[in-house]
């Protein structure tokens, strides 16, 4: 790698420790608060990776930016700050306490020190959670080009590594091979316990499949096995049943298709080949629809008019109402929903999520947490339009980096993606793609032969 390190080795192993964290998010990281167990074994596997990485290949790398500094210190301070003790007369004060001091004076403890989070335990847990995707961003940002096409071929053999395993697990009707008690059966979902998790690391393995093309020239017979790949991820994506994935399929084959086709085809003769392709996948799926079982169960999934978000939701409102402008603490909206709970909405299945990640985050971390996630927002576009302007990353990369973000996004407001620490490190790696590397800030373009 020309004009980036003397150091091949020590750079190669930076790539391999950030391969071997996002492998172990991968597998690990998708149980989601249900399924402690796997999430404690990817933190003690990122804390003994991080100490390797720091004392080996992270040393001769160089610095992380500026601006993961910033975004590390933004993930991290509400967690903290909802963790330390305050005195009786300033959280007494706190809306949404009045059932905790009421508890608490019928045995004579009112007047103890307590923190804002009315679940220390849970933000705990939640602060433990946020150390692997800071590691693996710090790791990622100090990759060059060649080390970053590494990141990206791990994310694709997670991707059909998922798909694999839940093609396996739909084989055998959902009895073989599973990764979680607790988990959406009957639907491919390898590692992640939610199908609406798996759907999204699926669209974001397209999305590396597609950037890495033109990184290593696929030509001829290669397009032909990009796009059988690409098709094979698809499928697999549909099968999750997850709606919002797959409302966001047709989206990122469009990308995928930018990406693969960058600067090799004029923009007409584009759009006419994703027009066609639109057609014939619309055929296809008709065919599958009224044929293959499996996909009328799908489609009968899109009937929404018992989806137990439009019951959620209403709460949720009114529990973010009760805890403004505080929030009740990071991790705890499970807890944080009950006193809220409509008695005709009160069924048999425990609600511990708010479907909505933006609306479960403003019920956790009140106003400080709009500010920091605005504040985090634009640092993020800060840092893409960075990247844009000076080049100092190869196209697909940033596309990959931005296509991911905006998948992210978009599932946040029917879901929670990024409370699954395999997603929450893909954004990680996502955030660290758009960087410039220690060795290119300052001077000019970075070469990635």
């Amino acid at each position: 790698m020309r004009g980036v390190s003397h150091r091949k080795e020590p750079v190669m192993g930076g790539a391999l420790a950030a391969m071997l964290l996002l492998g172990a998010a991968i597998v690990l990281g998708g149980g989601g608060s249900p399924n402690p167990l796997t999430e404690i074994l990817l933190q003690l596997a990122s804390a003994v990776i991080g100490i390797w990485w720091l004392l080996g290949p992270g040393r001769f790398q160089g610095h992380p930016p500026v601006a993961v500094y910033w975004l590390a210190a933004l993930a991290l301070a509400l967690p903290v700050l909802h963790l330390i003790p305050l005195p009786p007369a300033i959280w007494h004060s706190l809306p949404g306490r009045e059932g905790e001091l009421a508890a608490l004076d019928l045995v004579g403890a009112s007047d103890v020190w307590m923190p804002i989070s009315l679940v220390p335990s849970a933000t705990l847990a939640s602060l433990l959670a946020i150390l692997p995707p800071l590691l693996l961003l710090a790791m990622v940002s100090v990759l060059h080009g060649r080390g970053r096409d590494w990141m990206l071929f791990a994310v694709v053999l997670g991707g059909f590594a998922t798909l694999a395993l839940g093609a396996a697990q739909l084989a055998s009707g959902g009895r073989a091979l599973p990764m979680y008690d607790y988990a959406h059966s009957g639907w491919l979902i390898g590692f992640q316990a939610n199908r609406n998790a798996t759907v999204d690391l699926l669209l974001i393995a397209m999305l590396a499949l597609a950037a890495l093309a033109p990184r290593i020239r696929i030509r001829g017979h290669g397009a032909v096995l990009l796009w059988s790949g690409l098709a094979l991820l698809a499928l697999g994506a549909v099968l999750t049943g997850s709606r919002a994935g797959i409302a966001l399929l047709l989206p990122v084959l469009g990308v995928c298709f930018i990406m693969s086709e960058r600067g090799r085809m004029r923009l007409g003769r584009a759009f006419v080949i994703a027009g066609g392709a639109a057609v014939v996948l619309a055929m296809v799926a008709v065919v599958a629809i009224s044929t293959v079982p499996a996909f009328r169960r799908v489609v009968a999934r899109f009937d929404a008019s018992s989806d137990l978000r439009f019951q959620i939701w209403p709460d949720a409102w009114n529990a973010m109402q009760g805890y403004w402008p505080v929030g009740g603490g990071v991790g705890a909206f499970a807890q944080l929903i009950r006193p809220y709970e409509r008695l005709e909405a009160v069924g048999a299945l425990t609600i511990n999520r708010a479907h909505n990640d933006y609306l479960e985050w403003m019920i956790e971390a009140g106003a400080p947490g709009l500010v920091i996630l605005l504040a985090g927002m634009v640092l993020i576009a800060w840092i893409a339009v960075q990247s844009f302007r000076s080049g100092e990353s190869p196209a697909g990369h940033r596309y990959f980096a931005l296509g991911t973000l905006a998948i992210v996004a978009a599932h946040s407001l029917v879901d929670y993606p990024l409370r699954s620490m395999s997603l929450a490190c893909l954004v990680a790696m996502a955030v660290g793609m758009l960087t410039a590397p220690d060795g290119a800030r300052g001077r000019g373009k970075v070469s990635t032969t």
